[in-house]
């Protein structure tokens, strides 16, 4: 890619010690996160997740330009729930550090707590115009492209990145030091290259060595499937929290094993269901509402016998209380068994989300 120009500018005013005790993740309410999730972690999957103990949320990837040029549709994708301990971010991406500058005015208005920018996106038609992964190829314009946003908005900046673009071009380290320089608050990365796409495994020996070495709070993303490991992986490679994604797809309270907490009223998944309902129809019509509560009563099922069986009847199922029924009718046969484990050889959600 043809860049212009790069300007280092070093970043000398703060210790990482500060950031931890003085910065944005000093108001995390616990190191176990929520990952942005494309199409999944919308405001009502983010508010059940911040009422089942997630320490911070964010949101699925929303296109800069379509906050400045497009319809309302893209507005409601940066809506934030209202509560008063809810830490929720807002992943943006874009080409124009001048976009994001201007779109992150609209987040900060919705009521978001920072702006997330995507440097990981693996998919062709981002990384084409040079968003998403693109931009860690070349760290020297990340960290002007940064420098640019950090200083046109008044609104804590992060940063969500890969490892680098192939095993030849691992510049994760070079590209965490332009997200410090810049002024970035923390930065997440999930083990992988854009090449990997989500085959193969997180490299958490890398994820560890970065944060050995970084300036910033880092964060750890990537295959984390049960709390056990959420913990494991905390403690093992250092890092200053961690997002876990499919993992909460499969198990909703698998934060509030993170930190210990008994699962409460919650513990029942129809209970869960109901209430993601509820928020449900708050923001959907009935279409979308169907189109979601499916996706997530297939997700609760998941690992159980006749898992398959039920995910089928699920998109012949044309109303909301057939759905919720169904469910109740599968979990009483299911009540004796425990919940299945996500196990390394699974495929679940193999496509994407962390």
């Amino acid at each position: 890619m043809n860049r212009p120009n790069s300007h280092i500018v070093h970043r000398t005013d703060t210790h990482p010690a500060e950031l931890l005790r003085d910065g944005l993740i000093a108001r995390a309410r616990n190191p176990f996160w929520l990952a942005p999730m494309a199409g999944i972690t919308d405001i009502c999957y983010r508010q059940l997740m911040d009422e089942l103990g997630s320490g911070i949320l964010v949101s699925e990837l929303v296109s800069a330009k379509g906050l400045l040029y497009s319809s309302g549709k893209t507005h409601k994708m940066i809506a934030v729930h209202r509560d008063a301990e809810a830490m929720v971010g807002i992943q943006l991406f874009g080409e124009s550090a001048e976009d994001i500058t201007n779109a992150a005015h609209f987040v900060k208005e919705a009521g978001a707590a920072f702006v997330d920018i995507n440097l990981g996106c693996p998919v062709k038609k981002v990384v084409k115009k040079g968003c998403g992964a693109a931009l860690m190829r070349d760290p020297a314009y990340l960290e002007t492209f940064l420098t640019k946003i950090r200083s046109g908005i008044d609104i804590p900046l992060t940063v969500k990145m890969r490892t680098g673009w192939s095993p030849e071009e691992l510049t994760i380290h070079e590209c965490v030091t332009a997200a410090y320089n810049s002024g970035c608050e923390w930065a997440a990365i999930h083990g992988r290259t854009r090449a990997q796409g989500y085959d193969g495994r997180a490299d958490w020996d890398l994820i560890a060595e970065v944060k050995q070495k970084a300036k910033l709070p880092i964060i750890g993303n990537g295959d984390i499937r049960t709390a056990e490991q959420a913990q494991q992986l905390l403690k093992e490679s250092g890092v200053d929290a961690v997002m876990i994604g499919r993992g909460a797809l499969r198990n909703p309270w698998i934060f509030k094993e993170c930190v210990g907490l008994d699962r409460g009223d919650s513990e029942d998944p129809c209970v869960v269901l109901d209430r993601y309902l509820e928020l449900l129809r708050e923001e959907y019509d009935l279409r979308n509402t169907l189109i979601y509560l499916r996706k997530f009563a297939a997700w609760l099922v998941y690992g159980y016998p006749g898992a398959a069986a039920f995910r089928g009847a699920m998109y012949h199922i044309l109303t909301v209380d057939a759905i919720v029924q169904s469910a109740r009718e599968f979990f009483d046969k299911v009540a004796h068994l425990p919940q299945p484990r996500f196990e390394a050889t699974e495929t679940f959600m193999a496509g994407g989300h962390g």
